[in-house]
């Protein structure tokens, strides 16, 4: 997916208050942000993700949560 079309979906999961879809979609954005090395944009949406699968109540937000602090960023 492009950041065009991963735009488009962001803002209609936004719009939808889905919030698991967010927390995917926000991930998305930090795999893709990490692949480009740019670790501030994968701090940003990682966090964004981590707090979107809290909302959800997503298990994943665990996995998000480690990430974070290994990477320094939530302590």
């Amino acid at each position: 997916m492009d950041e065009d079309e991963l735009d488009a979906r962001l803002i209609a999961a936004h719009k939808a208050g889905k919030s698991s879809t967010m927390a995917a979609l926000y991930r998305e954005a930090a795999d893709m942000a990490e692949a480009e090395g740019d670790a501030e944009r994968t701090a940003f949406f990682m966090t964004h993700a981590w707090i979107f699968a809290l909302e959800a109540g997503d298990p994943v937000a665990e996995i998000l949560d480690a990430a974070l602090k290994d990477a320094g960023r939530n302590d």
